[in-house]
Parts: C-alpha cells; structure tokens; sequence
C-alpha cells in the first residue's frame, strides 16, 4: 500500500508558471516581453499578512505570500510567476533547510 505524502510534497497541489523577461531590439525601440521557462511547475502557496513598508520617502507594498517549489537553478528577482491568472513578482528567492531540495520564491501581486 502507497505511503501518504508528507512535508512540502504534499502541499503542492498549484501550479504555476515562472517567466524570464526578454527584450526584442530589432525595430529600434527596445520592447520588453516575457518568455515562460517552467510551466505548470508543482508548488505550494502561503500567503502572508502584506504590510506596507517606507522606505525613505516611499511606500512599498510588502510580500503578498510564497511559493515553495522543487530546487532548480537559475530562479531570480528578474522573473515573475503566474498563478491563477494573476501575476506576482520575485521579490526574494529563498532556498529551504540548504539541502538543495526546496526553493521558496517570495512574491508581491503585480497590478494588472
């Protein structure tokens, strides 16, 4: 009989997309696009308690939550991630527990 999931695995029930930004110079004026590089990526969603922070002069929303994924390389703050049609921005890449198996990607809602 199959042992039940448990720890992160068995939280990772969403699925997202993760996109890099890439820009296209050929007409002269510099546009910038997104390309998907993981998609339907098994993860698990915690939100947090958004605050908004000054900084200077500025307010800035907090961090919206996180999604815990599987390790991988190359997740950055350049990149954004998709989930249930809304967009969120990388705000901070964590890795989990550093045995290399776990990422969190903390993130904050991105206006449509």
């Amino acid at each position: 009989m199959r042992q039940p999931r448990t720890g992160a695995t068995a939280s990772m029930h969403h699925r997202i997309s993760v996109q890099s930004p890439t820009t296209d110079d050929s007409s002269g004026q510099p546009i910038r696009s997104w390309t998907t590089i993981y998609k339907k990526e098994p993860a698990a969603w915690t939100p947090t308690a958004g605050a908004e922070v000054i900084r200077g002069r500025q307010v800035e929303a907090g961090i919206t939550g996180y999604f815990t994924v599987g390790y991988r390389d190359g997740y950055s703050v350049e990149q954004r991630v998709v989930h249930d049609e809304l967009t969120y921005g990388v705000v901070y890449v964590k890795p989990v527990g550093g045995q290399r198996r776990y990422i969190e990607l903390h993130v904050k809602a991105i206006p449509e």
